[in-house]
């Protein structure tokens, strides 16, 4: 008779002796076969090769095969990363390959492993004892290992990167100039100074890769390779990214990048913080004032390029005005720059730079304003008007000949918006009067009183101008009729 159970009792015994044979490989692998393990044995190895003294016999002696870690609970770190490079602070071993070999430089000097650990500087899961789970770039870990050339975004945790030598710093230094040079706060705000139309970069270095857009990025996806493809092509790595292409060399991405690694406001005692470090957070809490030409050079070139005439953007469609441009700044009242640098454009792509905006100080705001006027002549009179202009008419004239740039009510065209409170505001009547006369040296903006040939007469730039002054009411004054109130005569202020 056959017994049923016997195909069963057969099965159970392979599969336990197949997991007995597992549970013996992993014990083996585990016990003698470790990575770590071997390592230590190929260490071993070049100590006998390289003693030659009784010091290095005695080293030689003690040496054990054993997994080793440092704890530095000041930093919140167990880094096991010496179980593996046992050679770090030997001289002996300045030529083995990795991970034997000696750590290049002398920073160990001053940043001895068992106060600084290795992940304070490195990133990475300093509890792995595998290379691959220490790199943590395949599994979940919020920081995995920095490539090399990317280290030194982590001495800004203790020291002031501007403090630095640059030949020690060369990244973290080339990304600091280019920040400047970019003109990268024109739209970024960077401890507390900056643009609005984009994110503001404190603590950059803190994000995550799962903060991140990873769709169109390369593998290992890491927050570095993710800040790179970005700084090369921003619109390829963001959809409809409003940042404009910065034009720089992998190079100077790479470098880019650093720098916003750097960004990461890490609680760390202030007994590992350099004195350099603490100067600059004195620093950063009572600034010293830029001059004019730096603060335009940082915060509006990216926008404005040098000034002096008209540009087109083509990723905002629309022109940008020459604010250091001859005609601008001839005309102008006194207040009209500096209201429009502190208080933007609401609406439009100028923001707002006021101490409690984009956090230029007062002398700041003078000291560009001053800048921008540096070197023009003074606008020559201008023969006065007492006309009373008809804003019924005035908006029939600015449809024809204004709108087509500067939008409907003066607002969403592609020229600036003559209707925004803050022109309304800063403009004064002789201003408009002058600039509708004369137009603007070398921008889109015609002279409409030529000596050849007039397109808008005395009466038509009073009639333009008393409209232009409906936009600057209030909702409740615009809801009335153009023309149903006197207009203000020309030559007076609003």
């Amino acid at each position: 008779m056959n017994d049923p159970s016997r195909f069963y009792r057969w099965l159970l015994l392979v599969g336990s002796l197949v997991t007995i044979a597992y549970l013996a490989g992993a014990a083996v692998h585990e016990n003698y076969l470790a990575q770590w393990k071997t390592v230590q044995r190929e260490y071993r190895d070049i100590l006998r090769q390289k003693t030659a003294d009784d010091r290095g016999r005695e080293l030689l002696s003690k040496f054990r095969i054993e997994m080793k870690q440092v704890s530095i609970p000041a930093l919140g770190a167990v880094d096991r990363c010496v179980t593996c490079h046992n050679g770090i602070d030997d001289p002996r071993v300045t030529d083995a390959a990795l991970p034997h070999r000696t750590h290049p430089g002398h920073l160990l000097d001053k940043h001895p492993v068992d106060r600084f650990g290795c992940t304070v500087c490195h990133h990475g899961q300093g509890a792995a004892l595998t290379f691959q789970e220490a790199k943590a770039e395949d599994v979940y870990w919020d920081y995995p290992l920095l490539p090399p050339e990317m280290t030194e975004a982590a001495c800004a945790t203790c020291h002031d990167p501007e403090k630095l030598p640059s030949d020690q710093v060369p990244m973290l230094t080339l990304g600091l100039k280019l920040y400047k040079e970019k003109s990268c706060g024109s739209c970024h705000k960077l401890g507390g100074r900056g643009g609005t139309l984009g994110p503001a970069l404190d603590n950059e270095g803190a994000k995550t890769r799962h903060q991140l857009i990873m769709t169109n990025v390369k593998p290992p996806y890491t927050t570095w390779n993710w800040q790179t493809a970005h700084f090369r092509d921003p619109g390829s790595i963001v959809r409809d990214s409003q940042m404009r292409n910065p034009t720089v060399t992998r190079g100077e991405a790479l470098a880019l990048t650093v720098l916003m690694l750097s960004e990461w406001r890490r609680d760390v005692p202030e007994s590992y913080l350099a004195p350099d470090k603490i100067d600059q957070k004195h620093r950063d809490l009572h600034p010293i004032p830029l001059t004019g030409e730096q603060v335009y050079r940082q915060y509006c070139t990216a926008c404005h390029g040098n000034g002096t005439y008209s540009r087109w953007d083509k990723k905002f469609g629309r022109f940008v005005p020459a604010v250091r441009g001859d005609s601008l700044v001839a005309g102008a009242p006194r207040d009209y720059l500096r209201t429009n640098i502190e208080q933007g454009r609401p609406g439009t792509q100028m923001p707002a730079w006021g101490p409690h905006a984009g956090g230029l100080h007062t002398e700041e705001i003078t000291a560009v304003d001053e800048y921008l006027r540096a070197g023009a002549r003074a606008a020559p009179p201008m023969p006065s008007l007492s006309l009373r202009g008809d804003s019924s008419r005035g908006l029939s004239l600015f449809l024809t000949n204004c709108a087509g740039c500067h939008g409907m009510h003066g607002r969403g065209g592609i020229a600036p918006e003559i209707g925004n409170p803050v022109f309304q505001q800063a403009a004064t009547n002789e201003f408009i009067v002058r600039t509708i006369r004369n137009g603007r040296i070398r921008t889109a903006m015609p002279a409409f009183q030529r000596p050849e040939a007039s397109a808008l007469g005395d009466q038509d730039i009073a009639d333009v101008l008393a409209y232009l002054r409906t936009l600057g009411e209030n909702k409740n004054q615009s809801a009335r009729t153009p023309g149903s109130t006197p207009p203000p005569p020309v030559g007076g202020k609003p």
